[in-house]
């Protein structure tokens, strides 16, 4: 309520957007007090019911997620810039502790002052504000406000370390803390750019991947977890024959003796609607002629346009002249890396059969002594 008002008073253009999660026997008041307050400023107000019971698993996870993705089709459909969160300097502090004491492997400690949550740019303007100077600024300023009853408990751990450390900081210990946070954000932000500076070599002998600088910090922004389930990632990495992480955008894998770190790869298609379109398209490192060598070559009819180039996907299969051939057992028999696997192109025609895969060779009803058609790599 205290940025509420405060923002108000800027003259900023502001919508509210109020999630009510029906956890509490109060969660009614609050959505009034700040109904009450939109109406008495002329104030849009949105509106969500949060249902818990239709969601499974951890409540926090699925009412953050439900939250955002709220504030986000806000912004998209009011076209809002910006969601204003009220996080101030206890909650920053609050969120370093927890991450120390759990031992999080985390990208950031404490709380960033902007980012993006859900496609939806976030920003916290109070985390210079103690939460007693926002009490004082609500009452100075005569500013209802609800207390929600839940954090007066130890229940939960955020509680517990609210109750039994910050509650009894002093101002100027808190300032020092967070001198300290900074300091340390400082460093992994460093200590990241020189992994992955290393890191884009993409490719390395189990030696050399043992050499890698701050691979924890890498691991920190792609692959957050738990400090232990890192160590467990880096230990199979090294020491396994065969593995595979996927993280929000990197791929870690190992095979064939190497290991491999890449970004990933989104899939893709191409939809062609003739052979002279074909004949002019480029993507990648790849484009099509009318003469090649025979393994590139293959034989399509008018009336199969139009065709599609995309990439390899699970369960793709091949009707070779010899039997059906999984592309999956292609890629294993040819030592094809996992990396290159994710971007691989193979031709489908209209009724969707893959007629060609690039490396393999063509469909055996769409092979003939003149192909008409050479998918050439350069």
């Amino acid at each position: 309520m205290a940025l509420f008002d405060m923002t108000r008073k800027s003259k900023a253009h502001i919508e509210v957007a109020h999630v009510n999660y029906h956890k509490r026997e109060t969660a009614k008041r609050d959505e009034e007090i700040v109904r009450a307050y939109c109406l008495k400023y002329d104030i849009p107000f949105h509106l969500y019911d949060f249902e818990a019971e239709k969601y499974e698993g951890n409540f926090q996870a699925a009412a953050r997620n439900a939250r955002y993705d709220f504030f986000s089709k806000i912004c998209k459909e009011e076209k809002l810039d910006e969601v204003l969160i009220a996080h101030q300097k206890d909650d920053l502090i609050e969120t370093y502790l927890m991450q120390k004491e759990r031992k999080l492997g985390v990208s950031y400690y404490g709380l960033r002052q902007r980012n993006i949550i859900n496609g939806v740019s976030v920003y916290r303007p109070l985390l210079e504000y103690t939460k007693k100077e926002l009490l004082e600024y609500c009452g100075k300023n005569k500013i209802d406000y609800g207390i929600d009853e839940s954090n007066l408990s130890d229940d939960y751990e955020r509680n517990r370390i609210r109750h039994t450390k910050i509650d009894r900081m002093t101002d100027l210990q808190k300032d020092e803390l967070v001198k300290i946070i900074e300091s340390e954000n400082r460093k992994k932000e460093e200590h990241y750019l020189r992994a992955i500076e290393v890191l884009n070599k993409n490719v390395f002998t189990v030696s050399q991947f043992k050499k890698v600088p701050y691979f924890f910090e890498f691991l920190s922004v792609h692959f957050p977890s738990s400090r232990s389930k890192q160590k467990e990632m880096k230990r199979q990495l090294i020491e396994s024959k065969n593995c595979l992480f996927e993280g929000k955008d990197y791929c870690l894998c190992k095979e064939y003796d190497q290991i491999y770190v890449f970004e990933k790869k989104r899939d893709y298609e191409y939809v062609i609607k003739d052979k002279k379109e074909l004949l002019s398209f480029h993507f990648d490192a790849y484009h099509f002629e009318e003469a090649g060598e025979k393994i590139q070559g293959f034989y399509v009819r008018e009336d199969e346009y139009p065709l599609t180039i995309r990439n390899v996907r699970q369960g793709d299969q091949i009707q070779m002249r010899y039997g059906r051939k999984k592309l999956n057992r292609f890629f294993i028999d040819k030592k094809i890396p996992y990396m290159e696997r994710l971007s691989w192109p193979l031709i489908a025609n209209k009724e969707g059969t893959v007629i060609f895969v690039h490396g393999l060779g063509c469909e055996h009803n769409h092979y003939c002594e003149k192909e008409s058609v050479f998918m050439i790599k350069l």
